[in-house]
């Protein structure tokens, strides 16, 4: 905008001067007061983001005399939470059946496809695979994709790669060998970040909502919430037991689904927690975030649920510095709790991937499901 502006300008027609006696100058003599102008909101910036975890301790404050109690205090910081992202979303619909469709059976599972609106006008999207052989309610695993994935790519329906399904390290696979039912629901992204999806983008979708006072992160935040109202009505699954882990984008909706919505009892949120002093992306990111809410603030509106977090040693989209600097100041809340073995860092050998070597173990403990192992 600000280059076209420029462009117009440049582009107005000479013209006789009518004030020839005006004092002239040439624009680039004070290009330095233009500069010095910038520098100093900069560095204005920067000081507010340095004092910016002071002001999270003094405003983050729950109640640590018991487990019950810490989630009690938790309630206004959770709604803070939804005010800030404009949730829930304007125009909701009532509850209404889902339309299903069968898409195939395979050796291990029955795979459908749900659409359920929830919104006026707007449908939430997701792929359910029900696992053969459930001698009874199985618990629920919410299965996130990231960035430039799909339910299609997490599932995977796509051909073998040679190292797994993308990057997700046969995350649904994995799930239903173990017995749990999957849920694996849609975010807005063109797969594989390239796919031509006619209209606007993520981010210019998201500026739009918050124009009007929501957010897609509230809206695809909605979508999981209205879909798990459908899902755990099935007779496959154990509503008292559902589990979420995601991937990058997967991770960031992991984390958030999980600290608002109790139905979910336990989380492990993959290569995407981090310091957001390094990464505050624009369609994650509202308004005095940083003063109230971090990663591992968000992160303790889980607990005392289990939560895990896992990072990629060499993953170059979001470093493990960051995540290894946040990592304390969220298990902190645990600890204080006398609960600390509920919150587990996790550093891998890979890079933006998926990896789960712990991430089973950790959510059938904390489900107390019993691992089925299929063929």
């Amino acid at each position: 905008m600000f280059f076209v502006l420029a462009i117009a300008m440049a582009a107005q027609p000479v013209t006789n001067d009518p004030f020839p006696g005006r004092y002239r100058e040439d624009i680039t003599a004070s290009h330095g007061i233009r500069q010095d102008q910038f520098n100093q909101v900069h560095a204005y910036l920067d000081a507010l983001k340095k004092e910016a975890a002071d002001r999270r301790a003094e405003f983050f404050k729950p109640d640590y005399s018991s487990a019950d109690a810490f989630a009690k205090s938790c309630e206004p910081l959770r709604k803070r939470v939804l005010e800030r992202i404009g949730y829930p979303p304007p125009k909701t619909s009532p509850d209404k059946e889902p339309r299903v469709e069968k898409v195939a059976e395979d050796e291990y599972s029955t795979i459908y496809r749900m659409w359920l609106e929830v919104l006026e006008g707007v449908e939430g999207y997701s792929i359910l695979t029900i696992p053969k052989g459930l001698a009874g309610p199985a618990p629920l695993m919410i299965c996130q994709h990231g960035g430039g994935g799909s339910p299609e790519v997490i599932a995977p329906f796509t051909g073998d790669r040679g190292d797994g399904t993308f990057n997700y390290g046969w995350m649904v696979q994995r799930a239903v060998q173990r017995g749990y039912v999957t849920w694996a629901p849609e975010l807005i992204f063109p797969v594989a970040g390239v796919e031509k999806i006619e209209g606007p983008d993520r981010l210019a979708l998201d500026a739009g909502l918050r124009y009007v006072g929501t957010s897609l992160l509230a809206v695809e935040l909605w979508k999981i919430h209205r879909g798990l109202d459908v899902v755990l009505r099935r007779p496959e699954i154990d509503p008292n037991r559902v589990a979420m882990m995601g991937l990058s984008y997967g991770g960031l909706y992991t984390l958030f689904a999980t600290a608002l919505e109790s139905r979910i009892k336990v989380a492990v949120s993959s290569c995407y927690f981090n310091d957001r002093l390094r990464y505050s992306w624009a369609d994650w990111s509202f308004h005095n975030y940083l003063n109230e809410f971090a990663d591992p603030e968000i992160g303790a509106l889980i607990c005392p649920r289990p939560l895990m977090v896992e990072v990629g040693d060499k993953d170059a989209l979001f470093v493990v510095d960051g995540a290894r600097s946040q990592a304390p100041l969220a298990r902190r809340h645990w600890e204080k709790l006398g609960l600390s073995s509920r919150f587990q860092y996790v550093e891998f050998d890979g890079a933006h991937e998926f990896k789960g070597e712990r991430a089973y173990e950790f959510v059938d403990a904390a489900l107390k499901a019993p691992v089925v192992s299929k063929p």
